[in-house]
């Protein structure tokens, strides 16, 4: 456990160092030594923020400091010195997280400024979700390829989350799909998450989401279809029991609480939630997998 939160610690002294430049979130996962997918959960567990978040909320926080300390320097400066790319968009930022504007905050002269300054907390998960399985199964699984559909979301830790509606829609339009791409390799739907590239994001929490179903390496995928390599590895494998909705609360006992306890790290391979027909209709009688891939510790 002390390692992740170390990890959090270097990664939060770094940002306040940099608040004024670029911050690649590739960058920081590299300096704290996890893929960026990884750093990502760790960083989400440990603080309940994304990392895009934290840095935003950094970012406006040392600006709001900089208007009460400087109340004649431009909003439109201190905007672009803080990695706004407009007045407008640094007001809707600062408004959306202290529900004020910066005109109006410089008008109360920083009033009540100790009540709305964010403060990092680093907090673990102990809980057990009675639905998880306590100690899950390690399973090694050969490399295998994923054909289906895949979307953008923002990440459910964000302020701009948008997950619980975009993905559902994303099954909706890949189940319908399955009976064409037969033959597959096994008798799961399998859901895959990973990070985007830094150049390749649109937004600091965006993530990418697969719904597909395994197939042979020589399978084409033609649009809108695309195919995902998923590399060997052992996994941890948790068993949710439950309704589908409350899956969040085991991939936070997974993160939060198992992962820091034991013996290994994550590889920086994409999660993968896996379905068959346990999985019903999504209800409280639903049982679905959630494997995570891991590797000795060091």
């Amino acid at each position: 456990m002390n390692h992740y939160r170390q990890a959090v610690i270097r990664a939060t002294d770094w940002i306040e160092a940099h608040l004024r430049e670029p911050i690649s979130l590739d960058a920081i996962a590299r300096r704290v030594g996890f893929s960026l997918w990884h750093f990502h959960r760790i960083f989400a567990e440990m603080t309940g923020d994304s990392l895009g978040s934290y840095i935003r909320k950094r970012r406006l926080t040392a600006a709001a400091d900089e208007i009460v300390r400087s109340p004649r320097i431009s909003l439109l400066d201190l905007a672009l010195t803080y990695q706004f790319e407009s007045h407008e968009a640094f007001t809707r930022a600062f408004r959306a997280t202290f529900e004020i504007t910066p005109s109006e905050f410089r008008r109360r002269g920083g009033l009540a400024w100790n009540r709305i300054r964010p403060r990092l907390t680093l907090r673990r998960l102990t809980r057990l979700p009675r639905q998880t399985t306590m100690e899950p199964r390690l399973i090694d699984l050969p490399e295998f390829h994923l054909l289906g559909l895949s979307t953008r979301f923002i990440g459910p830790m964000s302020p701009d989350a948008d997950n619980v509606a975009v993905i559902p829609r994303l099954y909706q339009r890949f189940c319908p799909l399955i009976p064409s791409l037969q033959p597959q390799l096994d008798g799961y739907v399998y859901g895959a998450a990973r990070c985007p590239s830094d150049a390749d994001r649109q937004h600091p929490d965006e993530l990418e989401y697969l719904a597909g179903v395994s197939v042979a390496a020589s399978r084409q995928a033609k649009a809108p279809l695309v195919l995902w390599r998923i590399p060997a590895s052992t996994y941890a494998c948790f068993t949710h029991r439950g309704p589908v909705t409350k899956l969040g609360e085991t991939i936070n006992y997974a993160f939060g609480s198992w992962l820091p306890r034991s013996k290994f790290v994550h590889t920086g391979a994409p999660n993968l939630d896996r379905q068959d027909e346990r999985f019903g209709d999504g209800g409280p009688d639903s049982e679905v997998d959630f494997l995570v891939p891991i590797k000795p510790a060091k």
